[in-house]
């Protein structure tokens, strides 16, 4: 049965419950800077579980991403992103991130605190996000749709590898932006 949405310490949250990640309305997208252009890339394999508390403390995230599961549209660049230059898929077959908390930032707006594991490496991130909305889906069970985004250095991670161009710049940036649309379902 859908229940509405509340107002919490100045955050718009969707109703108290469990949810699970709709793989078929969920966007787990990056981009970095390749040469002169920006690749674009998703991943199409992963679950997650986000628990809305009775409060702030109370509400929590969890995600796990097939890392072998990214997609590019580039084969032989797939291929080389699953490889030991970057998401080492045969060692980690998995990247997580589990959120540490959840800080307002007005309105539906909100910083989401966790750490992000890849190739065995944790760090810390903030994911800033909007909290799109809520109500019943067709068959009158809540979801909620939310979106985000970051910025991380991918060298936090032992993602090192690069080569010069001939133009003198690096053949991938530093940087990866990361950025995410998700509907979420009660369970």
């Amino acid at each position: 049965m859908s229940q509405t949405a509340r107002t919490i310490e100045g955050v718009e949250l969707p109703p108290v419950g469990t949810y699970e990640l709709e793989q078929g309305h969920t966007v787990l997208a990056f981009s970095c800077k390749h040469m002169i252009t920006r690749v674009k890339g998703r991943f199409t394999e992963f679950a997650g579980t986000i628990v809305v508390g009775e409060g702030l403390d109370d509400s929590s995230v969890s995600i796990t991403i097939e890392a072998a599961s990214i997609l590019t549209h580039l084969a032989a660049r797939d291929h080389h992103l699953r490889s030991s230059d970057f998401l080492l898929v045969e060692e980690y077959p998995q990247m997580t991130f589990r959120s540490t908390g959840v800080r307002p930032t007005g309105g539906e707006s909100f910083d989401l605190d966790g750490e992000l594991t890849m190739r065995g490496v944790t760090n810390p991130v903030t994911l800033h996000c909007t909290y799109d909305g809520s109500g019943p889906d067709t068959e009158g069970v809540t979801i909620f749709a939310a979106t985000g985004k970051t910025q991380i250095e991918r060298e936090d991670w032992d993602m090192t590898w690069n080569q010069l161009v001939e133009t003198g710049g690096l053949f991938v940036g530093k940087t990866v932006d990361i950025e995410f649309e998700l509907v979420a379902r009660m369970v």
